[in-house]
């Protein structure tokens, strides 16, 4: 029995000297801080990054999906030109997202077709525009003696005007020119408020239908879509 001591403590001894002199390897559960740290994966290229930059990584696409578009608006429009512009709208569907607004114009230069003579005259002239693709005018009516005239496009400044007429000139409206009118006309504009991206493509397809109608930023109404 006591032979059997000796030998058992004196394996004992032996394993904890060559445990302590590094023979056994070095153990997982008795490294040191140092020691750990040396033993990550590259610990000198990791990199702290924001919530944003990790969601880009992860869906590149993340951004462009979820576009939106504060406030944006087009005008401005005579009362003649309501129907078309907002059967245009409603293809949208932005319920109170979309509001219209007046707005006080004075115009000072017309692109105007001159008088035709009578209603019939018009009518003709307004039939051949159409040919030509152009289809932002309207028929004169009031009793100055453009009645029965076409306009082609009011502008606050003459170069505008004259930029007006080369591209309708360029589409083959001879009889066109730029007259001096001062007047001052209600007119209307739309504002549309928080588009995604798909609805800001749609409005600037339904914009393409009217090349004389400025899109401007306005200041966008507190609004929360659902």
């Amino acid at each position: 029995m006591l032979r059997f001591l000796f030998w058992s403590l004196l394996a004992v001894n032996g394993l904890l000297l060559a445990f302590n002199l590094g023979y056994l390897g070095s153990w997982n559960m008795d490294a040191h801080e140092p020691q750990r740290i040396k033993n990550q994966y590259q610990p000198g290229q990791l990199q702290l990054v924001s919530a944003a930059v990790a969601n880009a990584v992860a869906d590149p696409n993340a951004d462009k999906k979820g576009a939106v578009t504060a406030c944006v608006e087009i005008g401005d429009f005579l009362q003649a030109d309501l129907p078309r512009i907002e059967d245009r709208l409603k293809q949208l569907a932005l319920g109170d997202r979309q509001s219209r607004t007046n707005v006080q114009d004075i115009a000072s230069h017309m692109v105007y077709i001159p008088s035709m003579g009578s209603k019939e005259g018009a009518d003709k002239k307004a039939g051949e525009l159409r040919r030509l693709g152009i289809t932002d005018f309207y028929v004169i009516q009031d009793q100055s003696n453009l009645r029965w005239g076409i306009s082609l496009g009011i502008f606050k400044s003459e170069d505008s005007a004259k930029a007006h007429l080369a591209t309708l000139n360029n589409k083959g409206v001879r009889s066109a020119r730029i007259g001096a009118r001062s007047v001052t006309t209600n007119k209307f504009a739309y504002q549309l408020r928080a588009l995604s991206a798909e609805e800001q493509a749609k409005f600037d397809s339904i914009k393409a239908d009217f090349p004389t109608q400025e899109v401007r930023n306005c200041q966008a109404t507190a609004y929360n879509k659902n």
